[in-house]
């Protein structure tokens, strides 16, 4: 036949995903403009976008963004970048982190981001300490009402958590 046999020019399927991805990652080490840059797609939905700007943003300094990260008040990014700052901020850090968390209304949050929430706040504790009885508190105020919740994965997280705050209900 007379038709071409060139190879046709497509984009595989998620090639801009990819691409976008692989250009976060050159993030991934200190870099002027990299906070901003990271910030946009804190609140990807996409995980793996979202797993690289916080990537992104840890290899920044935490001086430059925690202050953004506690303000923060779009739900997935807010978690995102609190996610970031329970691993890399300061102890001193950890009461207005828990506060941060404390804000977020649960009821408003998908169930995978509720999941993530209790991910936050284990981190929070396992990387920077016990909390202050206070905030333990608050948090217990908070998470105690939501057990058990109608899906299993969160009962195991909430009852984890709930017990490591000791709360009296756990049992």
């Amino acid at each position: 036949g007379k038709e071409s046999t060139a190879p046709l020019k497509t984009k595989s399927p998620g090639a801009d995903t990819r691409a976008l991805r692989q250009e976060l990652e050159t993030l991934h080490k200190p870099k002027a403009g990299a906070i901003v840059k990271a910030w946009k797609y804190l609140g990807n939905e996409d995980r793996h976008i979202r797993w690289a700007a916080r990537v992104a943003l840890e290899h920044q300094p935490v001086a430059q963004w925690q202050d953004e990260a506690l303000a923060e008040e779009d739900h997935q990014t807010s978690l995102t970048a609190l996610c970031a700052l329970a691993r890399h901020g300061d102890k001193a850090l950890q009461s207005n982190l828990i506060t941060a968390l404390n804000r977020l209304d649960w009821t408003k949050l998908s169930i995978p981001q509720q999941a993530e929430l209790l991910r936050v706040y284990q981190l929070a504790f396992i990387r920077m300490g016990q909390p202050s009885g206070k905030d333990a508190a608050a948090v217990e105020k908070k998470l105690d009402i939501l057990f058990p919740a109608p899906v299993a994965a969160l009962n195991l997280e909430l009852c984890t958590l709930l017990v490591y705050l000791e709360s009296p209900n756990a049992a």
